[in-house]
């Protein structure tokens, strides 16, 4: 029943940059949008070439736009008119020019017949698949990156969604004021922590800690302790955190922290976010 619904789907005319283009079927479509899936070499070339800070904010990007646009699908049903409506106000420059996806979407906008919701759901998962696949090159290059990071330089201006980097945000201020060290970008830095032993964390400007006391917590801003269980814990925005702060921090990024706890005593922290993450370890 599905795949019939499918064949007799009406064809689609886009109107692509000026010029007009007619898919058959919507198998027709997806054909031509999987080759879009692909990266563009200038866009392979210009990670392998930036710097660590700049491919963790555009890793942060892209993870941010797959979440909105993967609750964008999942809140309209396939045979619903719900995407056309919730598609219509999204602004077009949240888009990608890459393989010609922002023109894509921006004739789809125009195009309202009653089976449209099915093309625009189609291209929404390919223009997902395109993200996803801009996003294992950008972390697979952050694993081979060795360099570090200066974490004074300042953060290059960017834009995630309607938030904007605060450029006269100054964490080392407050961290030279408690004496804290800063923690590399994307790498691994290794901690040992005995019992009553505690790391006193400063996330952006949240302090928060972590303490080993019958296994080890992290404390959050608000005193909050959340048991650190043996494996990985992410900390940060986003939702798939374990250790989630509210979307109005704004200077926490989605995926801020990463904790490996190996067994209750060696831990390895990774950070990830764009105001950074410092640390001091004291014994009591």
């Amino acid at each position: 029943m599905v795949m019939l619904g499918k064949i007799l789907i009406k064809p689609l005319e886009l109107d692509i940059s000026g010029k007009k283009i007619v898919f058959n079927s919507i198998n027709d479509f997806e054909f031509a949008l999987d080759a879009r899936t692909s990266i563009p070499l200038e866009k392979v070339t210009d990670a392998v070439i930036s710097k660590l800070e700049v491919l963790l904010l555009e890793s942060n990007a892209i993870e941010v736009a797959i979440e909105k646009l993967t609750e964008l699908l999942s809140e309209a049903p396939e045979k619903s008119s719900g995407l056309n409506m919730r598609l219509k106000p999204v602004n077009s420059v949240v888009f990608s020019h890459d393989n010609g996806w922002r023109d894509i979407f921006i004739a789809l906008k125009q195009y309202e017949s009653n089976d449209s919701s099915q093309y625009k759901q189609l291209a929404l998962k390919k223009y997902v698949e395109y993200l996803s696949n801009r996003k294992k090159l950008i972390d697979l290059l952050l694993k081979q990156k060795n360099s570090k990071v200066d974490s004074n330089a300042e953060a290059p201006p960017f834009r995630t969604g309607e938030l904007e980097i605060d450029k006269d945000f100054d964490p080392n201020v407050l961290k030279e004021k408690l004496g804290m060290s800063s923690m590399p970008k994307g790498e691994i830095v290794e901690f040992v922590i005995k019992e009553g032993e505690k790391i006193n964390l400063l996330l952006a400007n949240y302090a928060c800690k972590l303490i080993s006391k019958n296994g080890i917590y992290f404390i959050d801003h608000n005193k909050v302790a959340y048991p650190i269980e043996t494996g990985e814990t992410k900390i940060g925005r986003g939702k798939e955190c374990p250790i989630r702060f509210p979307d109005a921090m704004q200077k926490i990024s989605r995926l801020h922290l990463k904790i490996i706890n190996h067994d209750g005593e060696n831990l390895e922290l990774i950070d990830l976010s764009t105001y950074g993450t410092f640390y001091r370890q004291a014994t009591s």
